[in-house]
């Protein structure tokens, strides 16, 4: 990661993207085929049908963190702008992604348990995560000099760290209202085969969406700080 350059990421990214938005939408559609075909469950009945939104963007609000933080892990250790530049287009994705989970689990949990929001510790800490996301991108645009923003940033990012394993491992460790994992725990899926597929489907329709979007965003401040470096050459 810290030896391709930033513009070199870049121009890899616009070469692909075209094919990345073509399968992005074949998985978008073939998702809302199987989510439709899909039997309603006997007691949630066509609510369940949020879990294949609302899981996926929940795996990947964690997945995005975890390479933001390394990636600034990476920028501090290795001074890699690439690293710095990586973990800044992913921030606003992974805010987007946490605001899904939170909308999509107020809703479903309003429907399940009768109540929008209760203070769970799986709900409690992907709030907390929302936060770091948001707290992240204000420090981003906090300094003058994007290179002091991005060190705040990634001080930020990795404390945050911290805070993935009790997401993860809070249904597990605390009594909780929200269920256990059923996809990634001791003895495989607890889900049938028509459930996981199609969650799987959904996960890599939003994985793609995510990554056509990092490419865009990080074209954008690749272009800026071009504008930024000749502003600062002809003052």
């Amino acid at each position: 990661m810290f030896a391709i350059t930033p513009n070199t990421l870049s121009t890899f990214l616009n070469s692909i993207s075209k094919y990345i938005l073509l399968l992005m939408i074949l998985l978008l559609g073939f998702s809302a085929i199987l989510i439709i075909l899909l039997e309603n469950d006997y007691y949630q009945g066509v609510s369940f049908k949020i879990m294949f939104i609302h899981v996926p963007a929940a795996w990947l609000s964690l997945l995005i963190f975890s390479t933001m933080g390394i990636s600034s892990i990476i920028g501090l250790v290795f001074k890699s702008p690439t690293s710095f530049t990586i973990s800044r287009a992913i921030s606003p994705i992974g805010l987007i992604m946490s605001i899904i989970v939170l909308v999509t689990g107020s809703i479903w949990g309003n429907l399940t348990w009768g109540t929008y929001w209760v203070w769970d510790a799986r709900l409690t800490s992907m709030l907390i995560l929302s936060f770091i996301y948001l707290g992240h991108i204000l420090l981003l645009y906090s300094f003058d000099h994007f290179q002091k923003a991005d060190f705040a940033a990634s001080i930020l990012a990795i404390i945050g760290l911290v805070n993935l394993p009790i997401v993860k491992f809070s249904v597990d460790w605390w009594t909780t209202l929200h269920q256990v994992s059923t996809v990634f725990r001791v003895g495989g899926p607890s889900i049938t085969s028509d459930y996981l597929i199609t969650l799987l489907v959904s996960f890599f329709a939003l994985f793609l969406l995510c990554i056509y979007w990092f490419s865009n965003i990080f074209y954008i401040i690749i272009e800026n700080r071009k504008i930024e470096r000749s502003k600062l050459l002809n003052q």
